[in-house]
């Protein structure tokens, strides 16, 4: 009895030191930072290619009318927020337009982060919640990684809110390696792991998909049926055609890639590769699809999980001393 009961108060106890070094063990917030600016530049151009079409959208006699919108979702009145339902004319609705643009581009640049992180994703959800019939695939990617960077110190490091902090402490030099310079926290591991296991979950929840459609995945054809939409595609490829062991090695590839990714991931170094071989994935996707902020979303997301050791031998930030790793 005392054996079992040894071996259930080991095992709990290094479950749970194993759960607190994923969760909470303080890490650089450098990773934070780096989402934060691709996140915002990614949310900054989605707004502001809507405010093309802001009053044939959202204005007071536009296609997305709160009344419509009442009578088509008659039920999700109380859960749908969004501050445009109380623009009433045009003049108002493109003065909050640019005030939206301005806070995201504000959290983009990391001024005054902590406030700016919560007001983009307030912002950006009152667009698409007022338009819902006009997402895609984009938003609920954007959408997730401004709710998870909201938990982060974004504006740490790679900041305005660092240089003016540098400079109202009189430091000499304000120079993309002092601006590197952040105290670990273990809000910075928190708001990094919801990122990565929510990014993990999403590539197994499209392996699984291409289980759902096996008819075009599993024959090595679905690459394919997106080349010949050359009406969504960046540039016309139905002149591969001609090679149809290409196509069918570049659909075999994007499922096993979705799986290796959900599964190696956590093992450190796999990372690097994966993280790299995402940016080719999505760069062709993109290009098949013309989904550039999907892609664009997915990639950036991925970065979360680069170290910020990892990010400083890449960059101008200086070394600093090696400090204690989050567990993968």
């Amino acid at each position: 009895m005392s054996t079992v009961t040894n071996y259930l108060s080991t095992t709990a106890a290094r479950f749970g030191d194993g759960w607190n070094r994923f969760w909470y063990l303080p890490s650089h917030p450098l990773p934070a930072a780096v989402l934060r600016i691709g996140t915002g530049l990614i949310a900054f151009w989605m707004l502001l290619t809507l405010g093309f079409d802001l009053l044939r959208y959202f204005g007071p006699f536009g296609i997305v009318r709160v009344s419509m919108l009442e009578a088509i979702y008659p039920t999700d009145v109380s859960l749908r927020f969004s501050y445009l339902d109380f623009v009433q004319d045009s003049g108002t609705l493109q003065a909050v337009h640019y005030a939206g643009l301005a806070i995201v581009l504000a959290f983009t640049l990391g001024l005054w982060a902590p406030v700016t992180s919560i007001l983009s994703l307030v912002v950006f959800l009152s667009y698409f919640h007022r338009g819902r019939m006009l997402t895609g695939v984009d938003e609920p990617v954007v959408a997730m990684l401004l709710f998870y960077l909201c938990f982060a110190p974004t504006g740490a490091c790679l900041s305005l809110d660092a240089w003016l902090k540098r400079r109202r402490a009189n430091s000499a030099s304000a120079t993309c390696s002092s601006l590197c310079d952040a105290a670990p926290t273990y809000t910075a591991t928190i708001g990094l792991r919801l990122i990565q296991v929510h990014l993990a979950l999403i590539y197994f929840m499209m392996f699984c998909a291409t289980l759902q459609y096996n008819a075009v995945w599993w024959n090595g054809t679905a690459v394919w049926w997106l080349i010949a939409r050359p009406e969504s595609a960046l540039v016309d490829l139905r002149w591969l055609y001609q090679y149809p062991y290409l196509i069918n090695f570049w659909t075999t590839s994007l499922i096993f890639f979705y799986l290796a990714f959900a599964l190696l991931i956590w093992n450190r170094h796999a990372r690097p590769l994966l993280v790299a071989i995402s940016a080719i994935v999505w760069t062709g996707t993109a290009i098949l699809t013309g989904l550039i902020p999907f892609c664009a979303a997915m990639f950036v997301a991925g970065l979360a999980f680069i170290s910020a050791e990892q990010w400083k031998s890449l960059g101008c930030c200086k070394a600093e001393p090696a400090m204690p790793k989050a567990a993968a």
